[in-house]
């Protein structure tokens, strides 16, 4: 990256290369810490979009990231910065991609009360805001200012983008980035340099070097918004009655996919399929239903379709339908809601709860008995 001062105003303009001016270590007096408090104050140097900060070292379970943003999507972003190369000093190779996943998968369960909350922390801070944040005192209110938008609150945080920033981002940081997006996971890489321009005065220069494919995360109809309250709300009560079925811990090692409207919670089991869930369809918005099913994911052991669909009865004694998908929702209970409100009703999350611990239960029994090799 090379950044010149141009000058026009004399006879003969030209142009005069500015110096690079590293961010001195810690001990010198500057560190990660003065790299975060500039960005802080100008977010708008961070990427080549706009970014509406929120929170600075919030305290997550997983540890505290250096700044958290939103994107213009509603999208979280979680940036983790580094002074120096990116796998340098306190910041293994490892570590600098391992962390920001971490911090992702706390915020992964986190609904608009709690980013609100953080939101609220931040502008209780003693030090520069941004504009909409330091005039508006909800999360919701800053964004749509900012954005010039009109979303609900459940709208955010449908997914989290991760953000490396280092005045040098390595060779392995890069190789490491770049094999996570490929499968998947949207990070981004990006170095941030100081110079001091012949003025004098300090200027950055930023360059993306690992980018992501924006369209992961605009939001499509296969991932809609659910309701992380009731669905947080239905797996907690329900996962103490089947845990020893699950065969497994914590609930951390086997829920999947919170942020939209069809999570689900595998099992370890050891005669239970790999490839089959119990999944729990949150849809409030759309077709104001909620379900709990039985998926067995396209992929994997395909003979545990057909093996639910041969317990029809079983399934069908006990209230459940049973269809002949090939995959999804093969063995399904069904409510339909009038809107939001029935979601918050203790009887009708006991309802479900009730329910779905059946599910489980049931299909578990049924799986006792299963060979996929019967089927070849």
């Amino acid at each position: 990256m090379r950044i010149h001062q141009f000058d026009e105003n004399k006879k003969h303009p030209r142009s005069t290369p500015a110096e690079r001016n590293p961010i001195k270590p810690a001990g010198d007096g500057e560190g990660e810490a003065e790299l975060e408090r500039w960005l802080n104050a100008a977010p708008e140097s961070l990427l080549n979009e706009p970014v509406l900060l929120f929170s600075r070292q919030p305290n997550l379970p997983t540890g505290e990231p250096d700044l958290l943003g939103l994107d213009r999507f509603g999208n979280v972003l979680v940036f983790e910065l580094k002074r120096g190369g990116s796998g340098s000093e306190s910041a293994s190779e490892a570590s600098i991609v391992s962390q920001p996943q971490l911090y992702a998968q706390a915020l992964d369960r986190y609904d608009y009360h709690d980013l609100d909350a953080l939101y609220t922390e931040y502008r209780g801070r003693e030090e520069v805001l941004p504009d909409p944040v330091a005039a508006h005192d909800s999360l919701q209110l800053a964004f749509n200012s900012f954005f010039d938008r009109d979303i609900d609150p459940w709208e955010l945080n449908q997914a989290q983008r991760l953000v490396i920033v280092a005045e040098t981002i390595t060779g392995q940081t890069r190789q490491s980035a770049r094999w996570l997006r490929d499968q998947g996971l949207d990070i981004q890489c990006v170095e941030v340099q100081r110079f001091q321009f012949p003025s004098d005065e300090i200027g950055f220069g930023v360059t993306t070097v690992v980018d992501y494919d924006e369209t992961r995360t605009q939001g499509t109809d296969s991932s809609k918004p659910g309701d992380r309250v009731f669905s947080n709300n239905v797996f907690t009560a329900a996962f103490p009655e089947v845990q020893d079925l699950l065969s497994v811990d914590s609930i951390d090692s086997v829920l999947g996919n919170l942020s939209t409207n069809y999570p689900y919670l595998e099992t370890q089991a050891d005669k239970h399929p790999d490839n089959v869930r119990y999944a729990l369809r949150v849809n409030p918005y759309d077709d104001r239903e909620i379900k709990v099913a039985i998926d067995a994911p396209g992929d994997g052991n395909k003979a545990a379709p057909e093996y639910l669909r041969e317990q029809k009865d079983v399934f069908e004694n006990r209230g459940f339908s049973v269809s002949q998908r090939s995959s999804m929702r093969i063995v399904v209970d069904t409510w339909e809601i009038d809107g939001i409100e029935d979601l918050r009703d203790d009887a009708f999350v006991h309802r479900v709860v009730t329910r779905y611990t059946e599910l489980i239960e049931l299909g578990h029994e049924v799986f006792e008995s299963f060979n996929p090799d019967d089927s070849e």
